[in-house]
């Protein structure tokens, strides 16, 4: 015959003892790394481009930045300026070549992304950016 008390004694100890293991397991679990943050850079980047032509050509563009963390994005907001600045003195060194190359837009992000993490590098000690990216490109020529 099966002694009921020994069965639920032992039911009882397991279920402790599961919840106990629970417990560590979350308390053990890594923690997550903070997912990338993107940073506006608001108002949108309007420049002339094309050199000294008679016909002024313009580009617009939104952009964002990926930064990896909130930290990194802290360093954004407080050195805004000069990441403006890289980007517009970028935009506005474009030429018409340039510009009607097929691959225009990526070539303009890609210089663009090295300009502003060399110039957080410089600034901070880190690029602090992952990627640049557009959300609007216009070019008005």
């Amino acid at each position: 015959m099966v002694n009921m008390k020994l069965v639920f004694r032992t039911l009882y100890i397991f279920m402790l003892c599961s919840s106990a293991l629970v417990a560590q397991a979350e308390d053990d679990e890594e923690v997550v790394a903070p997912k990338a943050q993107y940073v506006e850079l608001s108002p949108a980047f309007v420049a002339n481009f094309g050199g000294t032509s008679a016909k002024l050509k313009y580009i617009k563009a939104d952009i964002s930045l990926r930064v990896p963390s909130e930290d990194a994005a802290a360093l954004i907001e407080a050195n805004k300026a000069l990441v403006r600045h890289q980007i517009v003195m970028h935009l506005s060194a474009q030429t018409e070549e340039q510009m009607s190359e097929v691959n225009s837009q990526e070539n303009i992000r890609q210089a663009a992304l090295k300009k502003v993490q060399d110039a957080m590098s410089e600034e901070t000690g880190a690029s602090q950016v992952d990627d640049l990216l557009f959300t609007s490109f216009v070019v008005q020529r």
